[in-house]
């Protein structure tokens, strides 16, 4: 008897142990989609924008030693800039509608392949914790290298949630989040509960174990509505009304802490395909909200591209 019991238990914890890297190694190390992938639904116009309109190659070396990518499309003439932050299994490529959208309105951009994505060195995924501190380093690059005016930062999803952090730590003019997530262990725990059926108070202990020891942070520790309430900087959130992936009901909160936010909610609008859904809309929202904090948008004067 006191062997099965033995047997019995020994099979409980490598269930355990085997469902809780399961689900660790999904959310920091997924496969990663390829800019073919990330471009396919997207207008011939924004695809073109991608790769026809000049771009430079940068890039930096975080603090622990990884060399981050970005690529920079320029204005002629402008000073105003925005940093672009992807979601997680994504890249730069990504954001190709928001970059032509934000060009149509005369920025400079730079558009970043997050820690272990894209073009970028690194081995997991942190929602935020250590990509915060890239991102403080992006953003302390191009104040050091370019005429900046103005700086703001655009995230979407795992991005947004990383602007978010971002955000009280350096000096932006503004923020955009799309569909960010308030909180990584709420945000498990709805995803665990409701997406996949599994019991989350069970299970997110053992994947907190595994955040803490492989990726160096823990659920605790990624807190995108705490970080809201440290700035006074704007925020616009962006996101869709049908949302099930990051409920809406998350930005719907953030935005209300403080009264300086905007929020537009894209009627029909799944997770991250807001400026699929209704293009008109999203630049809407964010002409509006530029305009409202004084950094309204000035006229495209063409591209410049340095030697």
């Amino acid at each position: 008897m006191k062997r099965k019991w033995q047997i019995g238990l020994a099979s409980l914890f490598t269930g355990y142990y085997a469902v809780s890297y399961y689900a660790f190694k999904r959310m920091t190390r997924g496969k990663r989609k390829t800019p073919e992938m990330l471009l396919a639904p997207y207008t011939d116009e924004d695809r073109t924008f991608y790769h026809d309109v000049p771009f430079e190659h940068v890039s930096i070396q975080s603090r622990d030693a990884y060399r981050l990518y970005g690529r920079i499309y320029r204005n002629e003439g402008s000073t105003k800039w925005i940093v672009f932050v992807h979601g997680y299994t994504a890249s730069h490529s990504f954001m190709a509608p928001h970059l032509a959208m934000f060009h149509r309105l005369g920025f400079n951009l730079l558009a970043v392949d997050l820690r272990s994505h894209g073009e970028s060195e690194g081995v997991y995924a942190s929602y935020g914790y250590h990509e915060k501190i890239d991102m403080i380093d992006w953003v302390d690059w191009l104040r050091e290298n370019e005429t900046v005016e103005t700086v703001g930062l655009h995230g979407v999803s795992m991005g947004a949630a990383t602007v978010l952090q971002t955000t009280p730590l350096t000096e932006v003019d503004f923020t955009i989040a799309e569909c960010p997530f308030d909180d990584m262990k709420q945000l498990m725990r709805y995803q665990l509960k409701e997406l996949h059926h599994i019991p989350a108070e069970l299970f997110l202990p053992g994947i907190n174990y595994f955040l803490w020891s492989r990726a160096g942070f823990t659920m605790n520790q990624v807190q995108p509505k705490k970080a809201v309430t440290e700035t006074t900087t704007p925020i616009l959130f962006v996101h869709g009304s049908k949302d099930d992936f990051v409920p809406t009901w998350m930005s719907v909160e953030m935005n209300a802490l403080n009264r300086t936010n905007d929020i537009k909610l894209i009627d029909g609008a799944e997770h991250t395909d807001c400026i699929i859904k209704d293009a008109p809309g999203y630049e809407e929202a964010v002409t509006h909200f530029l305009y409202r904090h004084g950094l309204g948008p000035q006229s495209s004067q063409g591209v410049h591209v340095s030697p």
